[in-house]
C-alpha cells in the first residue's frame, strides 16, 4: 500500500510498486539476455543483450507499477585484446503507445469521409469499432547496438520513464477482475471537453521520456528508431551505421496524453512521504 501526500491530502492506492537493483563487475566470456518491464503494462519494455569476450562493469535501478515505469542504467565495457568475438552491447525500447497511422481503405458515413492512405488516430472510434483498418507508420521501436574491436571500450546510459495507461480499447474489461482497468484509470473521447477527451483522476497518462548516451572508442555502432505520435502527429525515423569512433548523446519526449490530477508519477516525493 502507497501513501501519497498531494496539496496537503493523503491519497492510499494500492499500486504494487516493484522495485530492482543490479550491479555487475564480471569479466571473461560474457552472455546476458535482460528484459524488462511490458510495453502494454508497464508503458515501455526495455532489452539489453550482452555477447562476447572482456569485462564489464552495470548498474541498473527499476521501480514498476500498474502501466507505468521508470528505469536507470549504465554500461561500460571493454573488449579483451585477445579476444575471439568482440563485445557487443544490443539496447531496445519498445512502446505500447500506438503509432501515426494510415486509413487501409476508404471510409464514408453520417459525414465523416477519409480516404484511403490518410492519417488517422489509431484511437478513433471508428477504428477502436474495428469499422476502419489502420497502417501502423512506425513499429514504436528505439534501439543501440554498440560493437568494441580488440581492447577498445565502449558505454551505454539510459534514463526512461515510460506510461501506458488504459483507454478506448480496455472499456470493456471486468473492473472486478483487474481494477486499474476501470473508469477511474482510464482517458476516453469526450466531445463535451476541452481537447475532446476525459480521464479518470488516476490515469497515469500515455508519455515516454528518454535520455541516453552511446559510446565506443573504436569498432562499430548502430542506431534505428522507428517512433511517432498519434495525437501530436510527430515521427521520427532514423537508421545509422558507423565504423569508428562513435559517440551519441540523446533526449527524446512524447507527451501523449497527460495523467490524471491524483495519478502515480514514480517520482522521488511519492515514495517517501
Amino acid at each position: 500500500m502507497l501513501l501519497i501526500l498531494m496539496a496537503g491530502t493523503v491519497l492510499a492506492v494500492d499500486y504494487d510498486i516493484f522495485t530492482h537493483s543490479s550491479r555487475y563487475n564480471i569479466a571473461g566470456r560474457i552472455y546476458i539476455d535482460r528484459e524488462i518491464g511490458h510495453e502494454c503494462d508497464t508503458g515501455a519494455v526495455v532489452k539489453q543483450n550482452v555477447k562476447g569476450y572482456g569485462a564489464l562493469t552495470r548498474w541498473e535501478d527499476v521501480k514498476i507499477a500498474n502501466h507505468i515505469m521508470t528505469a536507470t542504467s549504465e554500461t561500460d565495457w571493454q573488449t579483451a585484446a585477445d579476444a575471439i568475438e568482440n563485445l557487443t552491447v544490443t539496447s531496445t525500447i519498445e512502446l505500447c503507445a500506438r503509432p501515426l497511422s494510415a486509413a487501409a481503405h476508404a471510409y464514408s458515413d453520417n459525414g465523416f469521409t477519409i480516404e484511403e492512405g490518410d492519417l488517422i488516430n489509431p484511437y478513433h472510434p471508428l477504428v477502436v469499432a474495428g469499422l476502419l483498418r489502420v497502417n501502423p507508420l512506425t513499429s514504436q521501436v528505439m534501439s543501440t547496438s554498440t560493437t568494441t574491436d580488440r581492447g577498445e571500450t565502449g558505454s551505454y546510459y539510459l534514463d526512461i520513464r515510460a506510461a501506458y495507461g488504459p483507454g478506448p480499447y480496455h472499456a470493456g474489461i471486468d473492473e472486478e477482475i483487474n481494477p486499474f482497468y476501470g473508469e477511474d484509470f482510464r482517458w476516453w473521447f469526450d466531445e463535451s471537453k476541452e481537447g475532446g477527451i476525459d480521464r479518470g483522476d488516476y490515469y497515469v497518462g500515455n508519455y515516454v521520456e528518454i535520455d541516453q548516451y552511446a559510446y565506443t572508442s573504436g569498432g562499430e555502432m548502430k542506431r534505428f528508431i522507428d517512433m511517432s505520435s498519434p495525437f501530436s502527429t510527430g515521427l521520427i525515423k532514423e537508421n545509422m551505421t558507423v565504423t569508428g569512433t562513435s559517440e551519441v548523446k540523446e533526449a527524446f519526449y512524447m507527451d501523449n496524453l497527460e495523467p490524471g490530477p491524483k495519478a502515480i508519477r514514480l517520482v522521488w516525493w511519492e515514495l517517501f512521504f
